[in-house]
């Protein structure tokens, strides 16, 4: 009778593991691929810290993980102790319960790390659960991604996210796999969760780590309209030679990244860490991220990733609507390109083509001009779609009874940013100041000015992060001259079909410029910036004249009465880019302040010569005036090292 009851109980049993899996996979303990795990040393391993964010502190050398989300560790101290995390993960594995980010079992929301430790540890099939995550599968399948390229929009000075550049992952499917246009695919995106028009509140924000950063698939066309159409950036894709393994394990950890929030930093942890960090992960060892401890320069991390041999597959250019306009108007000609732009505004009819001398193809190319004229004044200016299309169907009419012209292609630049200069520079110079011996040196981390070798970078833009001068005059100590949170110029010919808008500002702590080498020169204060003009003559090289609004905000202590000053004027200059080996700068100002409070002027001439385009001579003078004071001349030579 027991017999019996014993053996029915066995095939109840048996019965109830058979109609539920999970029981039979909850059984196996994981005490032992723990021990194996340790025995092997994985939580040391590079792919380990890869997967975890691992990193060591640069002042501290604590190794923790960069990851700021709880719900990305399984262990209470898993951020800090890659041991707990290992033997937390391998234990979570065993339990099925849909407990963690979008209501998955860790198998599955922590996809990657579940793959390669599954790997690693050899465990048959009997004795590692087995998880079925249709989740993830129905988001893979969705992607078809068989091919990564990684996406550099070019700097957007108007955006303070963005005044550098911006990196992305694009995920395409196979040629001749009904892959379709590059538009359909997806892309991986990592950036802050801020609202980009606080403007320096947001720049704060970001330079100290207060918005959340997450990673964001999209499709790519939505990219496009952000970059191309919103912001008129250039976009260059470059296509990477990943290997298959490499790209599936790549998206099961953005799989894993995608609730997981990390704080953003404006300069080090920003868009292109993480996605170097996102590559370690597909290529264990790699250490891109390794390159980068203080700062990370979009432009910088994907020479990182190009230094790999046979990593670049191939290189792609896509222009902004504004660099096609330009194109445009550079095949109009000035006066059939302030046609088209009359035509868009309205100020004269599609019919004015027909009375201007041109011919059928010229005509087609205006009235096509003008109608992309209107569409991208539509996306800046926000137009509703009605205001829009009453402006462009009129032009597509007229359009319409002119026959087929040639398609307009914009021709890719001899050089893409990753030939152009580096972004760190050192300076060191020798000359003269208020007739003493005078000496300074110079570090700049990022990123680019007016003087530059420009291959690679956009013409008449300057973006330079802290700047900071040590300087030594004859018999004296070495002190600080300046130092330089941002500085930014933004040179914007003036052109006949867009409205250029030229602006710089710059944030200085500097030491009086107007005392002599024997006085001791204190510390102060400055803002300057405005609104400005410029215009290009092409010719011999590119000359470009140009003229600002000088506004200027100075705390100088020395006037314990009144420290703040407050004044405004006008500077003006000469920018020539004689060859792409040499260029110099010329400059004027002059400033009143209120108050009554002493003038100020004076001008400055520096050139510039590349031997090579990490390697510069340098030679400048200047000469700064003021009110009841003796001039102070400067003039010096110096070597430039970018690095």
């Amino acid at each position: 009778m027991l017999h019996a009851l014993l053996t029915r109980m066995a095939r109840l049993m048996l019965a109830a593991a058979l109609a539920c899996p999970t029981l039979a996979l909850a059984a196996p303990p994981a005490e032992p691929l723990q021990q194996l795990a340790r025995d092997r040393q994985l939580a040391n391993t590079p792919m380990w810290h890869a997967l975890l964010h691992y990193q060591r502190h640069p002042l501290t050398r604590q190794l923790r993980s960069l990851a700021d989300d709880p719900g990305f560790f399984l262990a209470p101290q898993g951020r800090t102790d890659p041991q707990a995390e290992l033997d937390a993960t391998i234990a979570a594995f065993f339990d099925p319960t849909p407990r963690h980010a979008l209501d998955q079992a860790a198998a599955c929301r922590f996809i990657a790390r579940e793959r390669w430790l599954r790997q690693e540890l050899g465990a048959a099939p009997g004795l590692w659960p087995q998880a079925q995550c249709e989740r993830f599968a129905q988001w893979r399948a969705g992607l078809r991604a068989d091919r990564v390229s990684m996406i550099f929009p070019s700097a957007y000075l108007n955006s303070p996210a963005s005044m550098y550049g911006h990196t992305f992952l694009r995920l395409d499917a196979a040629q001749g796999d009904g892959a379709g246009s590059p538009m359909l695919s997806y892309a991986i995106n990592y950036a802050a969760n801020g609202d980009q028009n606080e403007g320096l509140a947001f720049a704060f924000k970001g330079l100290v780590g207060l918005y959340p950063g997450q990673f964001t698939n999209a499709p790519y066309y939505l990219r496009i309209r952000e970059y191309n159409d919103l912001e008129n950036r250039d976009i260059w894709e470059y296509e990477l030679n990943l290997q298959s393994e490499e790209i599936e394990r790549l998206l099961a950890h953005t799989w894993e990244l995608g609730p997981t929030r990390f704080d953003y930093y404006f300069f080090d942890e920003n868009c292109s860490y993480h996605l170097l960090a996102l590559l370690d992960a597909a290529r264990p060892g790699w250490n891109l991220v390794g390159d980068f401890t203080w700062w990370a320069i979009p432009v910088d991390t994907i020479r990182a990733v190009m230094r790999t041999p046979g990593m670049l597959k191939a290189v792609r250019y896509r222009p902004a609507n504004s660099t096609e306009l330009r194109e445009r108007a550079h095949r109009l000609g000035p006066d059939n390109a302030r046609l088209a732009r009359d035509i868009a505004d309205g100020t004269q009819p599609p019919e004015a083509v027909q009375s201007a001398n041109l011919t059928p193809a010229q005509q087609a190319l205006a009235l096509e001009t003008a109608e992309r004229l209107v569409a991208y004044d539509a996306v800046r200016e926000g137009w509703s779609e009605t205001q829009a299309q009453a402006r462009r169907m009129p032009l597509l009419r007229a359009r319409a009874t002119l026959p087929a012209g040639e398609a307009v292609t914009v021709p890719t630049p001899k050089d893409d940013p990753t030939t152009g200069h580096a972004t760190a520079r050192i300076d060191v110079m020798a000359g003269r100041r208020a007739g003493r011996d005078w000496y300074t040196f110079t570090a700049r981390p990022a990123y680019h000015d007016l003087l530059d070798p420009p291959a690679g970078y956009q013409r008449g833009a300057a973006i330079q992060f802290f700047q900071t001068v040590l300087s030594r005059s004859a018999h004296g100590d070495v002190q600080l001259e300046r130092f330089t949170p941002v500085d930014i110029t933004s040179l914007s010919p003036h052109e006949p079909l867009l409205r250029a808008r030229s602006w710089r500002v710059g944030m200085h702590l500097r030491r009086d410029p107007f005392g002599q080498a024997d006085e001791r020169r204190r510390m102060g204060a400055e803002v300057r910036g405005g609104p400005g003009w410029a215009w290009l003559l092409e010719g011999v090289g590119d000359l470009m004249p140009y003229a600002f609004v000088d506004n200027h905000l100075q705390w100088d202590r020395r006037r314990a009465d009144q420290p703040w000053a407050l004044g405004s004027g006008l500077a003006a200059g000469l920018l020539w880019q004689a060859t792409p080996r040499w260029g110099l700068q010329l400059e004027g100002h002059g400033r009143a302040y209120v108050g009554g409070l002493p003038k100020e002027w004076g001008w400055s001439l520096q050139t510039r010569l590349h031997p090579h385009a990490d390697w510069s001579l340098n030679g400048q003078i200047q000469q700064q005036h003021r009110e009841r004071t003796t001039p102070v001349t400067t003039w010096g030579l110096g070597l430039m090292r970018h690095w």
